[in-house]
């Protein structure tokens, strides 16, 4: 036991004094422009054609694994994840603004070896929608999605020690999307947007791509280049669904079709997430997400985070 709990100090410590900085600095943030407090749910209706609505929710996702004596073998290992999830929307006659903001950090700790970082997510979502007729709308989005911190590649060297071996860094890559088109909305459980025309740069630190052999490419990005243009059409959707009594389905979909290069390869980032309330703070989570994008790798990549969580609503 002297074993795990050396795990979870450790493993505690250092999310705290790398990881959580960078989220309550953005929480504060947010709090602060939206001038909302800690509130389960901030909404204020001046008629049924003008509102805003507030709400955010931060989760935090603990797995741990412990062995002693075990014939079958295993190792004790400790994993944290702390999920953020914020939405603004404000509607004013026929105009609606819907924003959304997306984050998670996960770090794990195996016995005997250091910390490493298992989940990385940032999602900046914001949509501007012109009524036109019935449920639909002209719309213009702006999308934004990265990472928080430095992405590392392990490997073993000839004497058995671990390497490691920088991949990826805060806003390397970072995907800028913008675009116009319509915007269909049932509710506020459900609505897809399809802009027709759009544009994608993905921006990387130069680092990365300086010292590329020739024909190789980095996200996509070229030698000696830190970005890389692309236009096409992007198709945003998102379900919720309370399918049963305290459980509660969510999926979210963004396709990009990249017009000037092999239209027919469409770049797919789907999450389906699952949330089974035990009660006010605590619940079982379940976050599966497929992505596909052959700049980055050729083959579909595949996630999947399931552990019980405490939150916070605000």
């Amino acid at each position: 036991m002297a074993g795990l709990k050396n795990i979870y100090e450790e493993l505690i410590l250092f999310f705290i004094l790398n990881t959580m900085k960078r989220l309550f600095i953005l929480i504060f943030s947010l709090i602060s422009i939206s001038g909302f407090s800690n509130k389960f749910e901030d909404s204020v209706w001046v008629s049924p054609d003008s509102y805003y609505i507030s709400k955010g929710k931060i989760t935090t996702l603990l797995n741990q694994s412990h062995y002693s004596n075990w014939i079958a073998g295993g190792v004790n290992n400790v994993s944290l994840t702390l999920l953020l999830d914020y939405d603004f929307n404000l509607k004013k006659g026929d105009l609606e603004w819907i924003n959304r903001l997306d984050g998670a950090y996960g770090l794990v700790k195996n016995q005997d070896e250091s910390i490493k970082k298992n989940e990385d997510r940032l999602e900046v979502y914001s949509l501007l929608a012109l009524k036109n007729k019935g449920r639909w709308s002209y719309s213009a989005l702006f999308n934004l999605k990265s990472q928080w911190s430095n992405g590392y590649e392990y490997t073993l060297n000839q004497s058995g020690v671990q390497d490691r071996n920088l991949t990826t860094k805060f806003l390397s890559p970072a995907y800028t999307q913008i675009g116009v088109g319509m915007f269909y909305k049932k509710d506020d459980n459900f609505w897809f947007n399809y802009a027709l025309l759009s544009a994608r740069y993905i921006r990387v630190n130069s680092i990365f791509t300086e010292n590329l052999l020739d024909g190789e490419n980095y996200f996509g990005v070229e030698k000696g280049k830190m970005g890389r243009f692309e236009a096409g059409g992007i198709i945003s959707a998102y379900y919720k669904k309370e399918i049963m009594k305290n459980i509660i389905l969510e999926n979210k979909l963004n396709l990009f079709q990249n017009y000037l290069e092999d239209p027919l390869n469409i770049d797919v980032d789907y999450t389906f997430s699952l949330e089974m309330s035990i009660n006010k703070y605590f619940s079982t989570n379940l976050l599966i997400q497929l992505l596909y994008d052959d700049n980055a790798l050729p083959e579909i990549q595949l996630k999947e985070v399931f552990g019980v969580s405490f939150n916070i609503n605000f």
